[in-house]
């Protein structure tokens, strides 16, 4: 077919549209844009998923009556260990077998928070915090390290999951 000045337009047109859809892929990230939940629900789970749990429930009901029977901690350390951890692991089934996006973006805004307290080691070690706190005071010190760090880090998470459409990787 001849190129013809008519068709140029056209051709123009659309590879303005191809680029946009390209940027658009790139920038909301890795998942497609209508993902359904539903449909993860109705994916098969592994094998070893339901034993998965039962071993973790059962290691760390064994490994406490082994350091109660050690004598290694006092048993109200004992308890309370045992408490957190499986408040741990009901965490970690609700974010696994029951995903919503909700608790996903506050997954995402944890890992965030997790970015923050790298930038604040990074403020610490590196000086600037003694520099701060020596120019500017301990207030402005503290509220840089503290607040702004971990809010920027928490957004940081935030975008993080907006870009992948706050989904968790390998999630069903």
């Amino acid at each position: 077919m001849a190129d013809t000045k008519a068709m140029r337009p056209w051709r123009r047109g659309l590879g303005k549209l191809n680029g946009m859809k390209y940027l658009a892929n790139r920038i909301r990230g890795w998942l497609p844009k209508d993902f359904n939940l539903a449909l993860a629900k109705k994916m098969p789970k592994a094998r070893w998923w339901k034993p998965l749990w039962i071993v973790s429930i059962l290691g760390i009901i064994i490994s406490a009556f082994v350091l109660f029977l050690i004598g290694y901690t006092a048993l109200e350390r004992i308890i309370l260990g045992v408490v957190f951890a499986f408040l741990c692991l009901g965490v970690a089934y609700y974010i696994r077998v029951r995903p919503s996006i909700t608790v996903n973006r506050v997954v995402y805004i944890g890992l965030g928070i997790g970015i923050g307290w790298v930038m604040w080691v990074i403020y610490v070690v590196s000086g600037i915090g003694r520099w701060v706190n020596d120019t500017l005071g301990v207030w402005p010190d503290l509220i840089i390290g503290f607040a702004v760090l971990y809010i920027v880090g928490a957004l940081i998470g935030d975008r993080i999951g907006k870009r992948r459409n706050y989904q968790l990787p390998l999630s069903p």
